[in-house]
């Protein structure tokens, strides 16, 4: 009867100690699995923000061209055959259009209203203008140079791997991807092997840059 006692004590012994390390390999897997969906969460955030940054660096070179641009009408030609123009600044229809607007769309920010006024206007402008489609594709490459590190700065504000990213245009969706990447590590438990350490990407898409399929560029 005590070899009985004693055996069904150590069987039982056994199963709890099983039971223990089952509950301890199941707490890593749901850690692991948490931790993939931090990271994936953490490289999505840092992707969508470096893609907005990213579009923002497009229109703070584009911003120049608005402000200077100075489009030549000919208008006529005088008695002396004297050709005579008129001079339309950019900015002055940018205005005019992000009046329009402000004025039925209330709801818009200061700088969601400027930015659909410039793309409305250069798109309808680009094409009617000979010299302008120049500036706004100098004003892009321009832009081009100054995008990997503003990319680089956005992904490292957002926990990413600043020494691995990519970013492309989109050509026929006219806007800016980006794509991040977080570190991930498994936790392992007594020798078993839960995985390595692995790299999860995730893509991130800026607003739509709607002159940008009139430019030519």
């Amino acid at each position: 009867m005590k070899k009985y006692l004693d055996n069904e004590r150590g069987s039982g012994v056994i199963l709890t100690i099983f039971s223990f390390a089952i509950v301890g390999i199941m707490l890593i897997l749901v850690l692991n699995i948490a931790m993939v969906f931090t990271k994936k969460e953490q490289a999505s955030i840092a992707a969508e923000h470096a893609s907005i940054a990213a579009t923002s660096v497009v229109y703070e070179k584009i911003d120049s061209v608005v402000k200077h641009h100075v489009k030549k009408v000919l208008i006529g030609i005088d008695e002396d055959g004297v050709e005579i123009f008129k001079y339309e600044p950019l900015i002055d229809k940018v205005r005019d259009r992000e009046s329009a607007i402000k004025a039925s769309n209330p709801w818009l920010s200061n700088n969601e209203t400027y930015i659909k006024a410039v793309n409305d206007v250069l798109s309808k402008e680009i094409p009617d203008d000979e010299d302008l489609p120049a500036k706004i594709s100098a004003a892009i490459d321009s832009a081009k140079y100054s995008i990997p590190s503003v990319i680089r700065n956005t992904i490292a504000e957002n926990s990413g791997e600043v020494t691995d990213f990519d970013w492309n245009f989109l050509y026929d969706e006219n806007r800016i991807e980006v794509i991040a990447k977080t570190k991930f590590e498994a936790v392992n438990h007594d020798g078993i092997q839960f995985g390595g350490e692995s790299d999860i990407p995730q893509r991130g898409k800026g607003p739509v840059i709607s002159f940008i399929e009139v430019s030519g560029w």
